[in-house]
């Protein structure tokens, strides 16, 4: 994608506006200042490529993402096009006129309390009705098989599958990620660490091929656990510790099915690791 340098003739960039961000890209913003790109914008947001990672720059309103970068000012302010000059790095990030400093982190790797499986297993339950219209490929099929093959075979023909920056498919693999890695060790299902071993490589090898940079992008921090807020919500909720009602509500106001699938993929991925437990 070629890079093309600001237009002459906008108006001059505003001081830099304090922002809170994501400690899954820390590494990226607290590093040295180095170019990216700007990948697109819309009224809500704008995501950007550096170092060979995503960022997204949202209003203070927008969901919290694990790659997110938040700022007061409504982002629809960016006077910027895809192919634009991007910076990052020693604390900031400068896409079009704006120009946003880290004054605050969060953590989007959410903390779930040791919980008995028998509440996991009736929490999913009481969730599942919310969250079946989703076509998820035959991947919880092969969860009840445990077989990590036809695991494998089913996020595979998900990755990349449906519309938008954010494919249907992919948002039940961020979910099924996330909650392989963190329902795992809150269940104490030694198992579940197996599991994320076998299927997460994808997410690596063929993720960068199959979809969006953003979906891609969204899927790695997956693997390590990192989600969106309301999806921090469910599972914490799933755990016994939050509102189950409050996070499923949250989920289901998350873009047009993102939040939708991405709670069936955490459902999967619950369901499979109690159930190991309560059939072992």
């Amino acid at each position: 994608m070629p890079v093309r340098q600001h237009q002459v003739g906008r108006k001059a960039p505003p001081a830099s506006l304090p922002a809170a961000a994501s400690r899954g890209v820390r590494h990226l913003l607290e590093g040295p200042r180095q170019p990216g790109v700007l990948l697109g914008a819309s009224s809500h947001a704008a995501w950007l490529q550096a170092g060979g990672h995503v960022l997204v720059l949202a209003g203070r309103d927008a969901v919290r993402l694990p790659n997110g970068v938040t700022v007061a000012e409504p982002v629809d302010a960016v006077r910027s096009s895809s192919g634009d000059l991007c910076m990052v790095g020693d604390g900031r990030l400068e896409v079009g006129n704006m120009k946003a400093t880290v004054v605050r982190w969060w953590d989007p790797r959410p903390s779930l309390e040791t919980v008995s499986p028998k509440v996991v297993a009736a929490r999913c339950a009481e969730a599942r009705p919310r969250f079946v219209s989703i076509d998820e490929g035959g991947l919880g099929k092969a969860l009840i098989s445990n077989d990590p093959a036809a695991v494998r075979h089913a996020m595979c023909g998900l990755l990349g599958k449906g519309e938008g920056l954010t494919p249907e498919g992919d948002d039940v693999l961020v979910g099924l990620l996330a909650g392989l890695r963190l329902v795992g060790p809150a269940v104490g299902n030694p198992g579940a660490g197996g599991m994320q071993a076998e299927v997460a490589p994808i997410v690596l090898t063929e993720a960068p091929f199959r979809t969006t940079a953003l979906s891609a992008a969204l899927l790695r921090h997956a693997v390590a656990g990192e989600v969106a807020d309301p999806v921090a919500a469910l599972l914490q909720a799933l755990t016994g510790r939050g509102d189950q009602e409050e996070a499923v509500s949250g989920l289901l106001t998350m873009g047009n099915t993102s939040g939708v699938a991405t709670a069936r993929g955490v459902l999967l991925a619950a369901e499979y690791l109690v159930g190991g437990i309560n059939n072992g």
